[in-house]
């Protein structure tokens, strides 16, 4: 369909011009499809998305793909919904066109939308999974952690340096990412919650958590979210951040939990940066002689509950 508002890459627009010329609406988001036009608009603003934990926007330090964070403030994202535009542009037929917000409209509260270029969505590995925390929809209610879509979008023209500027990096971008999240999660996405263990298990070993951080009085916790490369994000179990002691929770004492505990917290200690970081093991009991000695060699702190307390052996800061 030919049109009297061309799109030229490095140009300023606004979403109500590009409305009434593609077709969409003002107030769809940031994913809004132009229903008089085979078209897809994306916009991307830094300042709104860190509102909301957003830090995964922006270019890959090479340029060669552009993330951009799907739509959905509560529980995990889905490719479903406000997202399908995005997911289904090429089998649709739809071309896709990312805007970044820059500055205001003179005299008016209305954003200006810099163009940054068409994309595609990669045929290869559309999106990647990583952290965000869940905006809360009452005023009681505590911030959960889930996970979020971040598209991977490639362009169809070269990225000149003044876009790549104007957009900038994304975290994603870097080999690792780690961030502190809220303790509650809201999500099956994450790689130790994706149901490896019995659902019993992990019942009993969130009450067992939730029973030591009541007894910690005064202690403020939270945890660890890690993302890898192209992986499922790692979660930790629960940070005492009071005295910075990484804990990891098992339902049972037994030899094999007691090793798969060590294996972890030495896996996420290489990446929590945290000045005199130890690390400890969480348990509903006493273990034997053997496995608290194999936890001494390790250089890993014991809890385990006695009775209606928890005693404790220290750990060694890595």
């Amino acid at each position: 369909m030919p049109t009297a508002l061309p799109l030229i890459v490095g140009e300023l627009y606004t979403r109500e011009d590009l409305v009434v010329e593609y077709g969409g609406s003002v107030q769809s988001g940031g994913i809004v499809p132009g229903n008089k036009s085979n078209t897809v608009f994306v916009f991307t603003d830094p300042s709104e998305g860190m509102q909301f934990g957003y830090v995964y926007d922006g270019f890959s330090p090479d340029g060669t793909v552009f993330y951009y964070t799907g739509a959905g403030q509560s529980g995990d994202q889905v490719e479903k919904g406000p997202n399908s535009p995005i997911v289904t542009h090429a089998a649709k037929g739809r071309s896709l066109h990312a805007f970044v917000a820059d500055g205001r409209v003179p005299g008016k509260q209305t954003k200006r939308q810099r163009y940054i270029g068409e994309f595609i969505l990669d045929p290869a590995l559309p999106y990647v999974r990583r952290a965000a925390p869940t905006k809360p929809t009452r005023r009681d209610e505590k911030p959960a952690t889930r996970t979020v879509i971040v598209f991977r979008l490639l362009p169809v023209s070269g990225i000149s340096d003044e876009i790549f500027e104007a957009v900038g990096v994304s975290e994603v971008g870097r080999d690792k990412l780690t961030l502190e999240v809220p303790v509650e999660v809201n999500s099956t996405f994450f790689y130790e919650t994706s149901g490896r263990e019995g659902v019993t298990a992990v019942r009993r070993e969130s009450q067992l958590v939730d029973q030591f951080m009541a007894s910690q009085s005064g202690h403020d916790f939270s945890r660890w979210s890690i993302a890898i490369a192209q992986e499922p994000p790692l979660l930790t179990d629960i940070y005492d951040k009071t005295d910075r002691v990484l804990y990891e929770a098992k339902a049972l004492s037994g030899r094999t939990d007691v090793r798969m505990a060590v294996g972890q917290l030495y896996d996420y200690r290489r990446h929590v940066s945290v000045d005199d970081l130890k690390c400890a093991v969480l348990l509903p009991n006493r273990p034997k002689a053997d496995l608290r000695d194999l936890l001494h060699s390790a250089g890993l702190g014991l809890a385990f509950r006695e009775g209606s307390r928890f005693e404790f052996s220290p750990a060694e800061s890595s």
